[in-house]
Parts: C-alpha cells; structure tokens; sequence
C-alpha cells in the first residue's frame, strides 16, 4: 500500500508515493506525464519522509531512488 506524505513544497517533484512495506516509491516529476516506480528504496529513508527529516523531495529522489530499479509506469 502507497502512502502520501505530507506536502513538502517541490520545484521537481509533482507527486510521490512511498511504501515504505515493499521499500518502493512512485515520482511523477513536473513537467513529465509519466510515473516512475523505484524499487530497492531504503526503508529508513522512506520512513524519515513520514518523520519530516527529510526536507526535500527532490534530494530525496536523486539521493536514495535514482540509480536503483526503475520502471515506468504510466
């Protein structure tokens, strides 16, 4: 089940969902159509989103989702 954590303002990311079970995120980046699933995200990562220790959605993607899995989803 995909989670949405509270809003953190972003100039890169539109919408993200994490699952913090499967260690799974979902990115729709402004100015892009498509979704992008990321597998093999860290867990304590996904979680310090839901505890606001991460400030960023755009450094949290690069940091801990780009250079894993990747598919498009939509």
């Amino acid at each position: 089940m995909f989670f949405k954590p509270n809003t953190i303002e972003s100039s890169t990311v539109r919408n993200i969902l994490l699952n913090p079970s499967t260690n799974q995120v979902m990115v729709q980046f402004k100015g892009n159509d498509k979704t992008y699933l990321y597998d093999n995200v860290s867990e304590e990562a996904i979680i310090d989103v839901f505890f606001g220790e991460i400030t960023s959605f755009g450094k949290f993607v690069n940091a801990y989702c780009k250079g894993n899995l990747t598919t498009v989803v939509g």
